[in-house]
C-alpha cells in the first residue's frame, strides 16, 4: 500500500468515525433514555464506523459469505445513517419553529432514513430499458433500423453475482440486439470468480457480438485477470483499437484516469474516417471536445452512475458538465452516458435508476 492510498484511507476512516459520533449525539439528543447505555451505543457505532473500509479492503483479497454479508450491511449503514443525519437536521430546524416532544422529531428522522434506504434497496433491483433513436450522418444502410444495446457499470463481484447477471442477460436477449456494447466496469474490482461471471454472457444472442472497453474498476481488480475472463467468454475488447463492421467504425479507448494527457494522439492513431459514421466506447464522459474533433459521431459512456444515491446526481452533473447522464449533443458529437445497470458500494439507488439502453439507428 503506497503512501497516497494509506493517507486516503486514514482520512476516510477519520471522517466515518466523526460522522458516527454525530449520529451518537443526535440519538442521545432525541432519545435521552439512551444516555444510560451510551457506552454500548458508542461501541456499536464505532464498529459500524470502521466496518465499511475493513470489509472493503478484505474483499479485494478474498471472497466468502461472511465478508459479503458484512460488506453489504456496512454499506447500507452508510446510507441509512446519512439520511438519518440529514433528516435530523431538518427535524431540529422544524423543532425550533414548532417546539414539541423532541423524541417525535427523532422518530420522524429515523423513519425518513429507513424509508429512503428501503426504497433505495428495492429501486436498485428494478432495471429499466431506456429506448432512444439515433440518427448518425453517413450511417451505412445495413445499420438503419438495427437495434444496439448498451449496458455499462455492471459491477459484478461479491454483491452483484450470477443471479443479477442472469436478469440482465434475459432483458438484453429480449431486445434482439444486433450488437452489445459495454463501456467499462464489467467487474466491481474485488476478488471474485471472474471467469464464471463473464461466462454467463455467452448466453447473450447478438449476431455481431459483444464489445467492451475498460473502466476504472477493472484496474482495481487487476486488469490482466479481467481481460482473460472477458476474452475467454468471447467478449471482444477494444483498448485503443478500432474495428469496422458492415461499414460502421467502432472504437474503444482504455481507461486511464478521468482525463488522459495523450488522448488526442490515441484518437489520432485510431485513423477514423471523418466522412463515415463512427462510434466510440469510452468509460468516462470527459474530453468530449477531443472525441468530437477526432470525427466520432456517437460516444457511449458510463462511470457516473448518475450519482447513484441522492444528492450525488447534483455533484456528477457539475463535475461532468451536464454529460453525467442521458442523451446529449456536443457540437457534431452525440453522447449517451448511462447511469449503469449495477451499483458500487451500497447496493442502493435513490432517485436514480438501473438501466439498459436500447438504441435504434434511424
Amino acid at each position: 500500500m503506497n503512501k497516497k492510498i494509506a493517507f486516503f484511507l486514514a482520512v476516510a476512516q477519520s471522517v466515518l468515525i466523526l460522522f458516527n459520533l454525530v449520529v451518537f449525539a443526535l440519538l442521545v439528543t432525541f432519545f435521552p433514555g439512551l444516555a444510560a447505555h451510551q457506552a454500548i451505543l458508542l461501541i456499536i457505532l464505532f464498529l459500524l464506523a470502521i466496518s465499511f473500509l475493513a470489509f472493503s479492503i478484505l474483499t479485494f483479497k478474498m471472497e466468502n459469505k461472511i465478508l459479503r454479508f458484512g460488506y453489504i450491511l456496512s454499506s447500507i449503514w452508510l446510507v441509512l445513517s446519512f439520511y438519518f443525519v440529514l433528516g435530523s437536521l431538518i427535524a431540529l430546524l422544524i423543532y425550533l419553529i414548532y417546539p414539541a416532544n423532541l423524541s417525535y422529531y427523532g422518530l420522524a428522522a429515523a423513519i425518513v432514513g429507513l424509508a429512503l434506504t428501503a426504497y433505495g434497496l428495492i429501486n436498485a433491483r428494478i432495471t429499466r430499458v431506456i429506448k432512444i433513436s439515433v440518427r448518425l450522418p453517413n450511417l451505412p444502410s445495413f445499420w438503419k433500423g438495427k437495434t444496439v444495446v448498451m449496458v455499462s457499470d455492471l459491477h459484478l463481484g461479491q454483491v452483484l453475482r450470477k443471479g443479477f447477471a442472469g436478469k440482465i442477460i434475459k432483458k438484453i436477449n429480449g431486445l434482439n440486439p444486433e450488437i452489445v456494447f459495454i463501456p467499462g466496469d464489467f467487474f466491481d474490482g474485488v476478488h471474485t470468480k471472474f471467469e464464471a461471471l463473464a461466462d454467463e454472457f455467452k448466453k447473450i444472442n447478438a449476431p455481431l457480438g459483444i464489445y467492451f472497453c475498460s473502466g476504472n474498476h477493472e484496474m482495481f481488480a487487476g486488469y490482466g485477470q479481467c481481460e482473460k475472463a472477458l476474452k475467454n467468454a468471447g467478449i471482444k475488447i477494444l483498448e485503443n483499437q478500432k474495428v469496422e463492421l458492415s461499414g460502421l467504425q467502432i472504437a474503444g479507448v482504455a481507461y486511464n484516469h478521468d482525463t488522459i494527457p495523450g488522448f488526442p494522439l490515441i484518437l489520432q492513431n485510431l485513423n477514423i474516417d471523418k466522412n463515415r459514421a463512427a462510434i466510440l466506447l469510452k468509460h468516462v464522459p470527459l474530453q468530449l471536445k477531443e472525441v468530437e474533433e477526432a470525427g466520432f459521431s456517437l460516444a457511449l459512456c458510463g462511470h457516473s452512475h448518475h450519482g447513484q444515491i441522492w444528492p450525488g446526481r447534483h455533484i456528477t452533473k457539475r463535475y461532468f458538465k451536464g454529460f453525467d447522464y442521458g442523451f446529449k449533443t456536443f457540437k457534431n458529437l452525440k453522447v449517451y452516458t448511462s447511469s449503469g445497470a449495477g451499483t458500487w458500494g451500497p447496493p442502493l439507488r435513490v432517485f436514480t435508476k438501473s438501466e439498459i439502453v436500447k438504441i435504434i439507428f434511424e
